[in-house]
C-alpha cells in the first residue's frame, strides 16, 4: 500500500511538473525587475522602444510562467520605472537567438536548457534570473533565496561575460557566488 502511494505521489509530481515555492516566486518577480533597471545601459536593451522580460520554461511549467506574469503585472502595471514593459512566456524548445527580450527569467530545467538561455543571454548582452540558485553554476546571472532574510546571488564569474554594467549600490546588495561556492 506504502508502495503504491509513494507511486503515485511521484507519478503526479512528475505529470504537473515541478513544485515551485509562491512566496519565492512572487518575491523574484517584484525584485528581478527592479535589478535591471540598476543596468546602467538599460537603453541599449529596450526592443522597440519597450523592456521585454521573457520567462522562460519547460512545457510543464508554462502555468508556473502565467502566474509570475500576472504577479508582475499586479505589481508594477505595465511600467518598469519609466519604461514600458512586455512580459512573454517561451519554451526553451522554442527560444533561440531570435527571441525578443531583455532580460531572461529561467524557471526549472534541464543543465542543457539553462545553458541555452546562458549563451544567448551573453550573445544579446542581456541579464538571466533564476528561479533556482544551483543554476548560476550553468552561466546564470542572479537568483534569490529566502533564508532568514531575502538574499539576492550574483554569478560573479558570469558578471563580465555580458554587456552589462550595473551601478555600484547593486553590488553592496547582493552576496557574490562562484564556482568554489556550489
Amino acid at each position: 500500500m506504502i508502495r503504491v502511494f509513494l507511486f503515485f505521489i511521484l507519478f503526479v509530481q512528475s505529470l504537473f511538473g515541478y513544485n515551485y515555492d509562491d512566496l519565492l516566486l512572487k518575491a523574484q518577480s517584484s525584485i528581478f525587475p527592479k535589478i535591471m533597471l540598476l543596468d546602467k545601459k538599460i537603453q541599449h536593451k529596450l526592443v522597440e522602444n519597450k523592456i521585454i522580460y521573457t520567462i522562460v520554461y519547460d512545457g510543464n511549467d508554462y502555468q508556473t510562467a502565467l502566474h509570475v506574469k500576472n504577479y508582475i503585472d499586479n505589481i508594477f502595471r505595465g511600467h518598469f520605472d519609466k519604461y514600458p514593459y512586455v512580459v512573454n512566456a517561451v519554451d526553451f524548445s522554442q527560444l533561440d537567438a531570435t527571441t525578443k527580450a531583455s532580460a531572461f527569467y529561467v524557471l526549472k530545467s534541464s543543465k542543457q536548457n539553462i545553458e541555452k538561455v546562458a549563451d544567448i543571454a551573453r550573445q544579446k548582452g542581456i541579464i538571466t534570473f533564476s528561479y533556482d540558485i544551483n543554476n548560476l553554476k550553468y552561466g546564470l546571472l542572479f537568483s534569490l533565496i529566502i533564508e532568514k532574510s531575502t538574499v539576492i546571488y550574483l554569478n560573479k564569474e558570469n558578471l563580465n561575460a555580458n554587456d552589462i554594467d550595473f551601478v555600484d549600490f547593486l553590488f553592496q546588495m547582493v552576496k557574490f557566488i562562484d564556482k568554489d561556492n556550489f
